[in-house]
């Protein structure tokens, strides 16, 4: 079931799935009619002229979750299914490592002998980024904020045991990080080295990342054209932006008009909302494809971010339980537990159209460990 996708996504690495997983997993691959015309898109055509290295074991499975459907009484109007990008293999998985493949294509045709990037000590991206460093034998340098759990658990041990240059600082946001970084790179430029510089933060490198999340969404959209039943909502974590502007952009190219929404857990609705327009016309204008998003497109929620960005929520440790206790589908505390706290109260007070939803899982796994304390302390386990 899974080659047959190659034709699709013909660089990807493809995973064989064992009969008893084919049974949960609806679609990894569409039919051969549905195949060719994707294939054929503007979309298809513009990610095959991409440099591109191959890290992650893509595609990764949709799969039924009616265990968790029926537990969260939402199996009758909305059953959901989940898009695994926490297991596209490289380094732990990740939504991140579709991104870096496009992006470390780019770096190496430049030339580029390092990489860099910044975010939060316990980063995913900072941990995929070490990594992919590591395999491709470039030199890393990151800058991570001390935030809540600056210990040597879960991502931040990573970065270190993947060996990256790992400066710790303490600043108020992860925009304070990429001023830091400014100087970094400055640095680094000044000591006759090439880095490739990596973050969503800033529009014009966030235009790079979605390349990525848009050949996700062109793997999606042959997967449920695959399923009995249209999905009638795709829902995800939106942070940044980037990963959601990269989706929504990827399906609108594809003429696809199920609704994409958005889980806010860091700044407002309001204000990722915008740069998901701004991102969304510029890649229009930029890669030459029909995917700019009007406002009424864009679909951002408030109200799931809790205590605030990399808190534990009361509710998203409670969709977390749900999941691991449900489909053995773990979630990370900071990003999907929150998204899917989001979408479940979205579905169960019926703010999502009735239907199948996508869930698309964008990983996280090892915050699992970092956050272990909350956790514990959370299931009754501490």
């Amino acid at each position: 079931m899974f080659a047959r996708l190659s034709m699709l996504y013909p660089a990807c690495v493809i995973a064989q799935a064992p009969t008893d997983t084919e049974r949960r997993t609806i679609s990894a691959a569409a039919p051969a009619q549905l195949q060719s015309k994707y294939a054929a898109s503007s979309l298809a055509a513009f990610l095959a002229t991409r440099p591109r290295v191959a890290l992650g074991t893509l595609p990764t499975p949709l799969e039924a979750c009616p265990r968790l459907s029926a537990a969260a009484g939402i199996a009758e109007r909305t059953p959901l299914y989940a898009k695994r990008d926490d297991l596209t293999g490289f380094a732990l998985g990740g939504n991140k490592v579709r991104m870096l493949e496009y992006l470390l294509g780019e770096a190496i045709a430049e030339g580029a002998d390092c990489l860099m990037t910044g975010a939060d000590a316990q980063s995913n991206q900072c941990r995929a980024v070490a990594a992919a460093a590591a395999k491709l034998g470039l030199g890393c340098t990151l800058v991570v904020n001390a935030g809540l759990h600056p210990e040597m658990q879960g991502n931040l041990l990573l970065q270190h045991l993947y060996g990256a240059d790992v400066r710790m600082v303490q600043v108020g946001d992860l925009l304070e990080v990429q001023r830091v970084l400014d100087g970094v790179e400055q640095e680094l430029r000044a000591q006759g080295r090439r880095p490739y510089r990596i973050t969503g933060q800033y529009v014009e490198l966030a235009l790079k990342a979605m390349v990525g999340y848009m050949g996700g969404a062109l793997e999606l959209a042959a997967q449920m054209d695959g399923l009995p039943e249209q999905p009638a909502s795709v829902v995800l974590c939106a942070g940044s932006g980037t990963t959601y502007a990269g989706f929504a952009c990827g399906l609108k190219a594809l003429g696809i008009t199920t609704r994409v929404t958005g889980i806010s857990i860091i700044t407002p609705a309001a204000q990722v909302a915008e740069r998901v327009l701004a991102l969304s016309r510029l890649a229009a204008e930029t890669y030459g494809l029909d995917c700019a998003l009007s406002p009424d497109e864009i679909d951002i929620r408030d109200g799931h971010i809790g205590p605030g960005y990399g808190h534990v929520s009361e509710e998203g440790l409670a969709a977390t339980t749900l999941a691991a206790r449900t489909e053995g589908m773990l979630l990370d505390p900071v990003y999907t537990s929150k998204t899917m706290a989001g979408l479940l109260a979205l579905a169960r007070g019926g703010a999502l159209s009735a239907g199948p939803s996508v869930f698309v899982h964008t990983g996280g796994i090892p915050g699992v460990f970092a956050y272990h304390r909350e956790l514990a302390a959370g299931i009754g386990a501490a």
